[in-house]
C-alpha cells in the first residue's frame, strides 16, 4: 500500500475514546443470510480487527438485499453513516459511532464482490478517522483490491 493510504495513516491517528466505546467491529446479520456466508464475513472481520487498528468500534448490519437506495434514490453496494465534526472531540456518545449498512445476496454477487464492497466502506471509515472525507473524496481502488487479495491469500 502506499504511503498516503488511508488504511496506514488511520493506523497512527491518536484520538480521544471513553473506555465504553470498544475498538472493534460489532457486526448484526439479517437471519437470511446463508450461514456460510455469515462465517466467511465474519472470517474476514477477524482477520481485519488482527491485522488493522480499529480505534473506535464500527457498527455493520449486513442486511439480505441485493443492494441499497443512496438518498438520491442511486443503487449502491453499502451504505456508511457517520458524524461530521471539523475537528474530533471526544468520543463518548454512542451517537457519534460510524455505521456501515451492506446488502449480502449471493444470487447476483459473488462473495469476492460483497468482500470488495465491505472493504470500500472500511475504507470510508478509515478517511473519515483521518477526517479525509470531503466532496472531492474517492476511494483508492488499488487499496481495495490490495486488501481483498491478502485477505484471499490468508484465507487459501
Amino acid at each position: 500500500m502506499n504511503q498516503n493510504s488511508v488504511w496506514l495513516k488511520a493506523q497512527n491517528v491518536k484520538l480521544q475514546i471513553s473506555e465504553d466505546i470498544l475498538p472493534e467491529f460489532d457486526i448484526c446479520f439479517d437471519k437470511r443470510i446463508p450461514k456460510n456466508i455469515e462465517e466467511e464475513l465474519r472470517t474476514f472481520v477477524k482477520w481485519i480487527e488482527n491485522n488493522y487498528r480499529i480505534p473506535i468500534t464500527l457498527w455493520v448490519d449486513f442486511e439480505y438485499k441485493h443492494y441499497l437506495i443512496s438518498r438520491d434514490s442511486g443503487r449502491v453496494g453499502y451504505l456508511f453513516y457517520w458524524a461530521d465534526f471539523s475537528t474530533y472531540p471526544t468520543f463518548n456518545e454512542i451517537d457519534n459511532i460510524p455505521q456501515i449498512r451492506l446488502p449480502v445476496r449471493t444470487e447476483h454477487s459473488t462473495i469476492e464482490e460483497i468482500l470488495s464492497s465491505f472493504i470500500e466502506a472500511i475504507t470510508d471509515y478509515y478517511a473519515w478517522i483521518c477526517n479525509e472525507i470531503s466532496e472531492d473524496y474517492i476511494i483508492n481502488e488499488n487499496d481495495v483490491e490490495e486488501v481483498l487479495q491478502a485477505y484471499l491469500q490468508y484465507r487459501g
